[in-house]
């Protein structure tokens, strides 16, 4: 089971590393295909807006080559006139009206004044020296053309773009290369702008011209006509071309900027496309990636939970196979074992339902295969409630028990639990032993032992006795006497007869401990209180040990404690015990010419005590020498004593301890404060019933 839980631990670590890997390396595939989803999407934008910017300077420059060849037309027709001066005017008029491009020629002339015009704005004789064209064409090593930054103008053919136009200028030089005026040309930016229609254009696509000094010449937005982005793409205008991301310089739009400068003039063409329309196909394309991805996530995560659980309850079940398997075997095993020998024994679960018998216990105790799944089915057995058994486990015991036959065997029990890991107690192991022929064995050995006693203290019975009987033998001479003297009155009869009742109440009494004394025990244990018992005992031996000079205290009340013994046992054990004490005191006076000195503080003691929590203590304490403490550990062992030859045969405390044993408990000794101590501990009663399950 081990092995196979950790093949499952390593195949789920395989399983989660592998999953890992996979994650990671889809993770960095799905990041990969965004990134280049993205840089895909915006190089595809950056080329699509090239091309129009590149379509655009190509239209731009082929606008501006159309107005080069017009403006040097002009120049040829002012230099050789073909028709006399005052028809140049409508000469220019109608070029001008022959070119799309152009909204207006004049001829300016070296001092800045119209030398000739085809439009009512610039008249003949209009003074332009303060123009930006003629200043920028009159200095010295001028370039050969100018075009203007944007400005107004009502030349303008109404449209999207109208109101906006810019001046293309082109210088004349004279023979020696000096300035001899200019040419000028008014564009129309709606003209330009026009060929824009003709695109594919989309939705906030923003396209125009601007300087190579940054200033936006003409825009489909008019808006941003004379603006200066000169400061936000100084690299595309250095280079001519590019492609960059920068937001309106008006709204704030971003948007992907190509720009592409025309080959026939110092204009730059652009075109912008917005950049939310890219992102948000780009971010729709990848959160499907993300998804995918994230259900690959979760798909491995559940795959790996249903493996665990998968293995888990495999686990689970091959540990139930393996439970299963491992209890058939032990059941086996156990069979096996208790149907060995003539022992009884049983298993039981914690709550004392029987699992498994051998067939003496079934041929002794047949009813227990009816009964075997109750709780608590083996307590008639054991002859003791099962909460009682499983507080003082391992439990030990001799209990008669009643079978269903009438029978009575004693049986001698001994349970033991097997527990779990947790310290849980898992079964009840019950061994018996029917000991039934060897109890009346060990009974008899009591009685004998018990007789014995009763001749050690025979002539002090006998004396006891014969006490009560010489008072009354006194008491009816006395009466016999004062009848034949003629003076006997009734006060004196009612006397005599008191005297005699008690001396007779007093015989009776010893004669009667001496036949519950002398009763042969069968064993059975009931609740006793332990004062009847020392007081029995004391009505056979207490006057006689009191005339040695020893007193006896009663340091016991009646009804105080109730233990659960054999009444006749517990006098056979208290009676030893005060004569071995008295034994032990005698012993130790010292002489003086052969006879004993009494002492005066000799006693024995008896009371009784709570041991624990369920057992009680007969203590008996005497005031003797004690016992040398190399005696202690053998004192209890058969034969074994410290008398004098011919006064013990050893046996009494031998027996007393074998008494306590089968009423299951114990009898311990050591020295108290002044002599020896003797503690008689039996079990507590319970209630009155405990007497009836053990009888």
């Amino acid at each position: 089971m081990e092995r196979l839980t950790k093949i499952d631990r390593r195949t789920m670590r395989a399983y989660w590393f592998a999953a890992t890997f996979v994650i990671l390396i889809a993770s960095l595939g799905a990041t990969t295909i965004i990134y280049r989803d993205y840089t895909n999407r915006v190089d595809s934008a950056g080329q699509q807006v090239m091309s129009l910017a590149q379509a655009l300077a190509e239209y731009t420059t082929q606008v501006f080559t159309k107005l080069d060849a017009l403006s040097r037309a002009v120049m040829e027709d002012r230099a050789d006139r073909i028709v006399y001066e005052g028809l140049l005017s409508e000469v220019m008029r109608r070029r001008a009206a022959a070119e799309p491009a152009a909204m207006g020629i004049a001829i300016i002339d070296r001092s800045g004044k119209v030398y000739a015009s085809g439009m009512d704005d610039y008249p003949v004789g209009r003074d332009l020296s303060h123009a930006v064209d003629f200043k920028a064409l009159s200095r010295p090593n001028a370039a050969d053309f100018y075009i203007s930054k944007p400005y107004k103008s009502e030349l303008s053919v109404p449209g999207d773009f109208s109101g906006w136009a810019m001046s293309y200028a082109r210088r004349i030089s004279d023979g020696n290369g000096n300035f001899d005026g200019y040419v000028l040309i008014v564009v129309d930016e709606a003209y330009l702008n026009g060929f824009y229609s003709q695109l594919d254009e989309q939705p906030g696509m923003v396209f125009g011209l601007m300087g190579t000094d940054g200033t936006i010449r003409a825009s489909s937005s008019p808006a941003v006509v004379g603006q200066n982005v000169s400061a936000y793409i100084p690299e595309q205008l250095a280079a001519g071309k590019g492609i960059r991301i920068n937001p309106s310089v008006k709204t704030g739009t971003e948007r992907i900027f190509a720009y592409y400068r025309s080959s026939a003039a110092p204009l730059v063409a652009y075109v912008g496309l917005p950049t939310q329309p890219i992102y948000k196909a780009w971010l729709t394309a990848s959160s499907l990636i993300v998804a995918a991805l994230l259900a690959l996530f979760a798909a491995l995560g559940v795959l790996g939970v249903i493996l665990g659980k998968y293995m888990q309850n495999r686990s689970s079940l091959v540990h139930v196979m393996i439970e299963a398997a491992n209890q058939r075997r032990e059941k086996e095993f156990l069979e096996t074992i208790v149907n060995t020998g003539g022992v009884l024994m049983a298993v039981t679960d914690a709550e004392g339902r029987l699992i498994v018998a051998n067939q003496a216990m079934h041929e002794l105790f047949p009813e227990m295969e009816t009964l075997k799944s109750e709780v608590g089915a083996i307590a008639g057995p054991l002859g003791e409630q099962l909460s009682a058994v499983v507080d003082n486990l391992p439990w030990q015991a001799v209990n008669n028990i009643t079978l269903a036959d009438g029978r009575k065997r004693a049986l001698s029990w001994s349970v033991s639990p097997i527990k779990t890991n947790d310290g849980e107690i898992k079964n009840l192991v019950a061994v018996g032993l029917d000991i039934t022929e060897r109890r009346e064995a060990e009974l008899s050995i009591y009685q004998a032992g018990k007789l014995v006693t009763l001749g050690e203290v025979a002539t002090g019975i006998a004396h006891e006795i014969n006490q009560p009987l010489a008072t009354l033998a006194m008491a009816v001479d006395n009466l016999h006497a004062r009848v034949s003297g003629g003076n006997l009155d009734q006060a004196m009869i009612v006397d005599g007869l008191d005297l005699a009742s008690r001396q007779i109440d007093r015989a009776a009494n010893i004669v009667r401990h001496m036949r519950i004394y002398g009763h042969r025990s069968d064993g059975s244990l009931r609740p006793v209180d332990p004062a009847e018992a020392v007081d029995g005992v004391l009505a056979i031996a207490g006057t006689q040990i009191e005339n040695q000079g020893i007193s006896i205290r009663k340091e016991y009340r009646a009804g105080d404690y109730k233990m659960t013994a054999d009444l006749v046992l517990i006098e056979q054990i208290v009676l030893n015990l005060l004569l071995n004490a008295r034994d032990a005191i005698v012993e130790s006076r010292p002489q003086d010419d052969g006879r004993e000195v009494r002492g005066e503080d000799d006693f024995i003691a008896i009371r009784f005590e709570q041991a624990n929590d369920d057992m009680i203590a007969v203590v008996v304490e005497d005031s003797g020498p004690g016992i040398p403490l190399a005696n202690l550990d053998r004192l209890f062992e058969p034969f074994f004593t410290t008398k004098s030859v011919g006064k013990g045969t050893g046996l009494g405390l031998s027996l007393s301890y074998g008494m306590a044993r089968d009423m299951g408990g114990r009898l311990e000794v050591k020295n108290g404060t002044k002599g020896a101590e003797f503690r008689l501990i039996l079990r507590a009663a319970k209630d009155e019933k405990e007497g009836a399950e053990n009888g």
